[in-house]
């Protein structure tokens, strides 16, 4: 054959340069990939944290406002009553009210 159109060393050469193009790309691809999922990851759990930092605060308040809810009924209980019984009447009139 004609070496100025079958040339295997250089086909062979061509063929190799390829492939280390391809295999380095996909190692690149990889580690972005994986960087981009640790950083995700990373961020996702800061997050989390960070919300159940909050929830644990809110809790606590909630906790507060109960007790100082509860106190206030031991202290006039008749008063409460006498409140949520008025706040049911007019939320009854308020949704029973025709257009």
């Amino acid at each position: 054959m004609n070496d100025k159109f079958f040339n295997e060393k250089k086909i062979d050469k061509e063929i190799k340069d390829a492939r280390e193009k391809m295999d380095n790309g996909m190692k690149d691809a990889h580690e972005r990939i994986y960087k981009g999922m640790k950083d995700a990851r990373e961020s996702f759990n800061n997050t989390r944290d960070a919300l159940g930092d909050k929830c644990d605060e809110t809790a606590k308040m909630l906790g507060e406002r109960e007790e100082q809810v509860t106190e206030k009924i031991r202290e006039r209980p008749l008063e409460w009553v006498a409140g949520a019984f008025l706040a049911g009447m007019v939320i009854s009139k308020l949704l029973s009210r025709k257009e």
